[in-house]
């Protein structure tokens, strides 16, 4: 792992599933958490942070992230840096971040055992070279949506495509899609800038100076904004998220870039009509007047304008959400985890 799992992410949210699939079905599974991948690009303070934590760690007898649950069965790893060393002798190796690939790149092992688990274009997160660099390495690359595989394409790599799954159990559709309140508008709140969250307040604005009656839920890991209107709640980390998809009748989706987008499948399983950009990932669930109501990225009148057509329309509202519901019922983790599992056995 790039780090460790303390807070709650998509892309670490995915790693875990498939762990505690694969040691389910009686495979032997290690997850490790190196203290830095690599120091060069950070703060003094973001190193402290990353210090405390690891020590915070290693004096526990187990590190367990509190927002998923890992099977005990799994065993977590913390150490001070990769190495050959110390990670433990395996059949299947997986990278699950770019800094991670590079240095199993450089591992002295079989490179059929080398997999590397491309969740996003990650140049947000390192230089877009270096990035780009670690799609070449001569390891098994698995995309999670096509938007991938077309990067992988255009560069002449192979990938095998494996979209990610949805746990059906977790997120229900409890509360029928007809009855719910149509000014009742759900989003993602994130602090970095490529998640749009400045982009969605300036769209809930527009649609608040329409319609006063508009109620606007926001959740996310961080605490909450200060700057937030007293009209949009606020829920940090909230333990019921599927209880505030089913309360809404529109979910925003506002990213700038999404390797997948979870959350836009989450708000389709609970029955939300969604209005997203048109950013790559969302695109593997969303498809414009369909599944989803889509507009360019960063365009807040967009974005506002496709709100106010469902609000303004209930029969197109009540077909986007069904449609939505109805398609992403094809993304099940059994489908997912069986083509991850055939990899690794063929």
């Amino acid at each position: 792992m790039p780090s460790s799992g303390r807070f709650l992410f998509g892309g670490f949210k995915v790693v875990y599933e498939y762990a505690n699939r694969l040691v389910n079905d009686g495979f032997s599974v290690n997850i490790i958490y190196p203290l830095a991948v690599t120091w060069k690009r950070y703060s003094l303070m973001y190193k402290v942070k990353r210090v405390y934590h690891y020590s915070r760690a290693l004096l526990k007898s187990s590190y367990k992230p509190e927002w998923f649950k890992i099977d005990a069965r799994i065993k977590q790893i913390w150490l001070p840096f990769l190495s050959n060393y110390f990670i433990p002798k395996s059949d299947c190796i997986f990278a699950t971040g770019w800094e991670t690939a590079v240095f199993l790149n450089r591992y002295h092992i079989d490179s059929r055992k080398k997999y590397y688990l491309v969740q996003s274009f990650e140049d947000w997160c390192g230089p877009r070279e270096k990035v780009a660099e670690t799609w070449k390495y001569p390891m098994k690359k698995i995309v999670i949506s096509p938007c991938l595989k077309e990067i992988a394409d255009k560069m002449g790599e192979n990938s095998i495509l494996i979209e990610n799954g949805f746990d059906f159990e977790a997120f229900p559709l409890i509360n029928s899609i007809e009855s719910r309140n149509k000014f009742s508008v759900i989003m993602l709140y994130h602090e970095w800038e490529l998640k749009g969250s400045k982009v969605g307040l300036k769209v809930l604005e527009k649609v608040k100076s329409q319609y006063p009656q508009l109620q606007a839920i926001f959740f996310g890991t961080p605490e909450q904004p200060k700057s937030l209107p007293d009209w949009i709640t606020y829920h940090q980390s909230p333990p019921d998220l599927f209880k505030l998809y089913n309360a809404a009748s529109i979910y925003l989706g506002t990213s700038f870039c999404e390797g997948f987008g979870l959350t836009v499948g989450e708000a389709m399983q609970c029955g939300c009509a969604v209005v997203c950009t048109d950013n790559g990932g969302y695109m593997t669930m969303a498809k414009h007047e369909t599944t989803a109501l889509m507009s360019p990225i960063g365009s807040a009148d967009g974005l506002a304008k496709n709100i106010i057509r469902l609000i303004e329309d209930d029969c197109l509202r009540i077909k986007i959400a069904r449609n939505g519901y109805d398609n992403i019922k094809n993304f099940t983790w059994e489908r997912t985890y069986c083509k991850l599992k055939a990899l690794i056995e063929n």
